[in-house]
């Protein structure tokens, strides 16, 4: 019988056993405008590139590397890489991409960056100069754990790059999230003054969107029925440190240039995606704290 937490982990891989091809055309530019989901995962990956052409790794390891895509793209940076993840259908996927890009696919494994020893085959007896886990931790049961795995299998001096979702971007979105968040942080005031506060709220939001995400194709359960937990940026200095990392800077991505929910409601999803592509250039606006539903933590093993 599976454990609570194998159960959770099992729900997600399930989730991501038929995404491959989601991710494939995010990751090209000709389907930027065609997407019919907007196409974070390629501003995420732009922004890595970017980054590591000013630290120029030499061997990159990739924790949840899905189809293989980032890889190749760090690839053609000249870096040694390989890479992980613990959905056997994204394995197979990232295996038949690298070999059609001319690359082993034995440098793609199934892993869990929750279990150090399922990967450490990929260091090779030597860390990584850098480590991505993009797409992960909203999914893990111990980000404690995992952040010290990732740490373990860098060298002293070297970077990783590490994606969480962002849960002040709630607090303006005005629908089921900002409710929700807003019972997380009154979670310890008098039960009285809670209720108050939150019918309060609720009468002002629009508790019927986003449209619950239960159903994925093929049956699978969609992204609302798998645990994605989101994280406060504000709180990454502390969870980094106390796993032997030092917190360098914060990349935001997935900008919203007005409320998610006026997308294709008052304001045409053309517009929306060309200013939020243009905010896009600029991974260092401090806006993003609240306009982007997602951000990349870089740090330093220290």
């Amino acid at each position: 019988m599976l454990s609570t937490n194998e159960q959770v982990s099992a729900k997600v891989q399930d989730h991501y056993s038929v995404s491959a091809q989601t991710y494939t055309n995010h990751y090209d530019k000709d389907n930027l405008y065609t997407s019919p989901t907007y196409p974070a995962e390629y501003f995420r990956l732009v922004n890595l590139v970017e980054s590591l052409r000013t630290f120029e790794p030499s061997r990159v390891l990739d924790a949840g590397c899905g189809e293989g895509t980032p890889l190749l793209w760090v690839a053609e940076l000249g870096c040694d890489v390989r890479g992980f993840d613990f959905t056997a259908e994204m394995v197979d996927a990232g295996k038949k991409n690298f070999e059609e890009n001319g690359r082993n696919p034995a440098e793609i494994i199934e892993a869990d960056v929750e279990k150090f020893e399922t990967f450490e085959p990929l260091l090779e007896g030597r860390p990584f100069d850098a480590a991505v886990c993009f797409g992960v931790m909203p999914h893990v049961n111990d980000e404690d754990l995992a952040l010290k795995n990732l740490r373990k299998s860098v060298r002293t001096g070297g970077k990783v790059f590490v994606e969480f979702r962002n849960a002040l971007f709630n607090l303006w979105t005005f629908n089921r999230y900002t409710h929700a968040y807003m019972g997380d942080l009154f979670s310890d005031v008098p039960k009285e003054i809670w209720e108050t506060t939150g019918q309060f709220v609720e009468g002002r939001l629009d508790m019927n969107v986003p449209p619950l995400r239960l159903d994925a194709e093929a049956g699978k359960p969609g992204y609302d029925a798998i645990k994605a937990k989101m994280h406060n940026p504000i709180d990454m200095h502390r969870l980094f440190k106390e796993a032997g990392l030092s917190f360098d800077q914060i990349h935001w991505y997935h900008f919203h240039p007005t409320l998610p929910m006026l997308e294709g409601n008052g304001v045409s999803p053309e517009a929306f995606r060309n200013a939020a592509f243009e905010m896009e250039k600029n991974p260092g606006d401090p806006r993003g704290v609240v306009l982007c539903s997602a951000y990349v933590v870089e740090a330093t093993a220290v």
